[in-house]
């Protein structure tokens, strides 16, 4: 997932009303989806950027409202903008089980998208979810879905 709106407020980037109504409704639809496939999540990776923090509050707050139990929240470096995607890729592999969001930004989220798909090229508008999975075994990724805020 990346971010919600978010201007420079007071000379920093921060979640905007516009931000917390699309982070809202994409976490409405996340939680549709989790029920859709009989699933929960298990980890929430956010970067260290208040916009991505400020994202993964209102994703919280949202998704508790919504589901009957709780998943690890974790902050990571690695999930920062510039990150290197080579870095990045192998950590979230080797840490994470189960459904895990990554809450990030632009371009990281698309570089990933790209690492686990092979090359597939996708833009993330701010809020939009890229679902994939994920197989450990063959170390190979296949397209879910992709959803952005109407």
């Amino acid at each position: 997932m990346r971010h919600g709106d978010a201007p420079y407020i007071n000379g920093e980037r921060q979640i905007s009303e516009t931000g917390h109504q699309q982070i809202k409704q994409m976490t409405r639809w996340f939680a549709e989806y989790l029920l859709k496939h009989e699933t929960k999540l298990d980890t929430l990776l956010v970067s260290p950027v208040l916009r991505a923090q400020q994202t993964a509050d209102t994703f919280e707050e949202t998704l508790s409202s919504l589901v009957d139990y709780r998943w690890q929240r974790q902050t990571e470096s690695l999930l920062s903008s510039e990150s290197d995607p080579d870095m990045t890729i192998p950590y979230v592999e080797e840490a994470t089980e189960g459904t895990t969001m990554l809450i990030s930004h632009m371009p990281l989220v698309s570089h990933l998208w790209a690492g686990w798909l092979r090359g597939e090229s996708q833009y993330f508008p701010t809020a939009a979810i890229g679902s994939l999975v994920f197989n450990k075994m063959n170390q190979s990724a296949r397209k879910v879905s992709f959803h952005t805020p109407e």
